[in-house]
């Protein structure tokens, strides 16, 4: 077996078992909860300040936050995959299929909290199918993005601690539109979802952002491992 197929087999061996759905299934329960609410009270705004707020101001971050905490068995990503690459198989390998399945996961994840999200702000019609349509390819966009996020803070740190100040810088700095929001995925996902731009942003740049901040995670998170 390769080094990325072993990688995508010990992610998903972490995240076998009920609580990881059960999480999912709570969170999308609570966001379809949170649409209804804000569709009764303020229907014209319910989609936005719904997927705003709920998915990709809370839930998301939080969510990959965790799925992070899990996937690394509450150790530093590097030291996460100890375990397999001491029999040999290529550490860089095994990490990056670590990372790839952690991408996925968060991705897919995304998606369902935003179907719940804009299933429970909409009523049935072409409102909520253009809705979906504009909002999952941001939502799969940012649960990548945000997964390889905590994975690179993730190896900083004792026990990869570094994740828990990643969670917290990104609430407190890429909540504003400053400069000191730029190195943060949450004001470049506010952006795409029609918010307050970063350093005013079109939405392209703001996609681009995102990815380059993927990239540069992922560099980051394989850049000084040996094979």
């Amino acid at each position: 077996m390769s080094g990325i197929a072993l990688g995508l087999a010990l992610t998903r061996e972490r995240l076998r078992g009920v609580s990881a759905p059960l999480v999912l299934l709570l969170g999308a329960v609570a966001v379809f909860a949170w649409g209804v609410l804000l569709r009764r009270g303020h229907p014209s705004s319910a989609a936005d300040d719904t997927l705003g707020f709920a998915v990709f101001g809370c839930a998301l971050p939080v969510f990959s936050y965790l799925l992070c905490e899990r996937v690394c068995a509450g150790q530093s990503l590097t030291r996460s995959v100890e375990g397999v690459t001491r029999h040999g198989a290529q550490r860089r390998a095994v990490l990056f299929g670590v990372l790839l399945g952690s991408a996925l996961s968060m991705a897919l994840s995304s998606a369902v909290l935003t179907l719940a999200a804009l299933l429970g702000a909409h009523p049935a019609g072409s409102a909520l199918t253009n809705d979906l349509r504009a909002s999952l390819g941001v939502a799969l966009l940012a649960g990548a993005v945000y997964a390889l996020w905590f994975a690179a803070a993730a190896r900083f740190g004792r026990r990869g601690s570094g994740r828990k100040w990643a969670l917290i810088l990104d609430f407190l700095l890429g909540a504003g539109g400053s400069v000191l929001a730029l190195p943060w995925p949450r004001g470049h996902v506010r952006n795409l979802l029609g918010g307050e731009p970063v350093l005013g942003l079109s939405q392209a740049s703001a996609m681009v952002a995102l990815a380059l901040i993927g990239a540069l995670c992922l560099a980051v998170c394989l850049a000084g491992t040996p094979d």
